[in-house]
């Protein structure tokens, strides 16, 4: 974006509490709480997910030791498909960039010796398996004696982004994607008080190559997608929009990032009381998890990578975050050892404990550019939301291809702007050094044949353990509750599904098969039906 040299009062013309506001009042630019992090410190979470759910466990627990106050759980690419381990085209991706997840003994496995109602769990997946890995979570819940209404958490469950995150479409049909994402949304609002059912990912359309406007106007028009369905399903504005929570990029541009999500804030509140009627002031309050840009690290050089992430970091904290992950500097390279892991987490604990950046709510506001830049990236957002309102909103505009075209053309910008150093990436394409001189970090290793084999030769055992006759009647009743229409809620049944023994691939096949689609489109594997 475009900036001046100098920025004076002229440029921010307008009433203080119309377009500001206090922080914790109406508008919420300057913050959703009047004392932000004094407080309550953001919550600390860093992404992790490796191999089997045993690895996963103690990583997890390896983070908590370090100082993280949250978790947040990431799965491989074919938990997030809804494909088992041993599917035969998935062999060489168990693992490889998250967890494998394929029955609720692994979810056990995953969450041992982890207090589910003692910790704020976010789990990251999508599409039509949040429900059912979701439904495996309860179970473990369940099977723990612990009330719903004792989870603390969140699921992605944004079906509309996982179209642009490699995921093959025939797997992650939009149709059952959006009903399943709105059962998850019922069910929680109404059954689970401290869990929200949904984070729109505004993170991954930024890491495809969009600018901070477009980033607000895309994930805004996904959520009015949200909205309306769940609306369409009988929920109230102030049942839903509390629940609501956004998954968003901190970039390099310390100030655009900053402002940002002032804007975000104020956009937020102005949609829900005047487009959508809502009257709880929690409704209007934008809530939001912050991810440092992976797509702004680069091998090369790595340990710049840190750097990197602080001033990211920086961003989320001076904007007003409820929660952070802070990308590991060995990002571009693999999965985050546990040496990065600790460096990603104490950049959290200085930015709170020394740097000073949470003393003041709001400290850059008031900043004559801060606020014209505000203003601007408002403006530019809902230029974009009314260009996918001309599509006829963000599920048609996926259809027809215009956002995969929005999103292309996009990351040949980026991309031209790196390549003709308009865009300076310190060394990368500037103040390089030789292959030989660059400095190696230790990568962690890719889950092994051995590794591999032991994980499918568990997944053999469990089918072989269970009660057949129980799973082929639990996986008839979800067919036939999925065939009672889209308002009918599949949640309490899936839950009863993966207790009895059905891994995730066969759920999410009786639920595609259910929706008129095939049980694998790789026609390979044959419904157990």
């Amino acid at each position: 974006m475009e900036v001046k040299p100098v920025y004076r009062p002229e440029d921010t013309p307008g009433d203080y509490r119309e377009r500001l506001g206090d922080p914790g009042q109406f508008p919420y630019a300057r913050g959703i709480h009047a004392d932000m992090y004094r407080g309550k410190y953001w919550t600390r979470r860093e992404v992790c997910g490796y191999g089997g759910p045993e690895e996963t466990n103690r990583r997890m627990k390896f983070l908590l030791a370090q100082g993280a106050s949250g978790l947040n759980v990431i799965f491989d690419i074919p938990t997030m498909t809804g494909m088992d381990a041993d599917h035969p085209m998935v062999e060489e991706e168990v693992g490889v960039q998250g967890t494998s997840l394929c029955t609720v003994e692994d979810m056990e496995a995953l969450m041992e010796g982890l207090p589910l109602d003692g910790i704020s769990m976010s789990i990251v997946v999508t599409s039509h398996a949040a429900p059912v890995v979701l439904a495996m979570y309860l179970a473990v819940a369940r099977k723990r004696g612990l009330s719903l209404d004792r989870l603390r958490g969140t699921i992605q469950n944004d079906p509309l982004h996982h179209r642009f995150c490699g995921y093959p479409p025939a797997y992650s049909p939009l149709d059952l994607g959006l009903k399943t994402a709105v059962d998850c949304l019922e069910f929680c609002a109404r059954q689970m008080p401290y869990w929200y059912p949904i984070n729109v990912n505004a993170y991954d359309l930024r890491e495809e190559g969009l600018g901070a406007a477009e980033e607000i106007g895309f994930s805004f028009a996904m959520a009015r997608t949200y909205i309306d369905r769940a609306l369409e399903r009988g929920l109230g504005i102030d049942e839903l929009a509390p629940r609501m929570v956004f998954y968003c990029s901190a970039h390099i541009d310390l100030l655009e990032e900053v402002a940002k999500f002032r804007a975000m804030r104020r956009m937020w509140a102005r949609m829900l009381r005047e487009e959508y009627g809502a009257r709880d002031p929690r409704s209007w309050q934008f809530k939001f998890g912050v991810h440092t840009a992976g797509v702004s690290l680069v091998p090369q050089q790595p340990l710049n990578n840190i750097v990197r992430v602080a001033y990211e970091a920086l961003a989320a904290v001076l904007g007003g975050a409820q929660s952070l992950h802070c990308c590991s500097y060995d990002e571009p390279i693999s999965l985050p050892t546990e040496q990065a892991h600790q460096i990603a987490i104490r950049t959290q604990q200085i930015l709170a404990y020394e740097v000073g950046a949470g003393n003041a709510a709001d400290p850059l506001g008031g900043s004559y550019f801060i606020e014209a830049l505000t203003d601007r990236l408002e403006a530019d957002a809902r230029a974009t939301l009314g260009r996918i309102a001309e599509q006829g909103g963000m599920y048609r505009a996926i259809e027809t291809g215009w956002v995969d075209q929005e999103l292309e053309n996009a990351a040949y910008r980026y991309q031209q702007e790196v390549e003709r150093r308009q865009r300076i990436i310190v060394g990368s394409n500037a103040f390089t050094v030789p292959p030989e001189q660059d400095h190696e970090v230790p990568a962690h290793p890719r889950p092994s044949a051995t590794e591999v084999r032991a994980r499918l030769g568990g997944l053999k055992g469990f089918r072989e353990r269970r009660d057949p006759a129980a799973v082929t009647a639990a996986l008839g009743r979800l067919r036939d509750e999925a065939g009672r229409g889209e308002r009918h809620n599949l949640i309490p049944c899936l839950v009863d599904v993966v207790a009895a023994g059905a891994t995730l691939g066969e759920a999410v096949g009786v639920m595609r098969e259910a929706y008129g689609h095939a049980y694998d489109p790789a026609g390979m594997v044959r419904s157990v039906l």
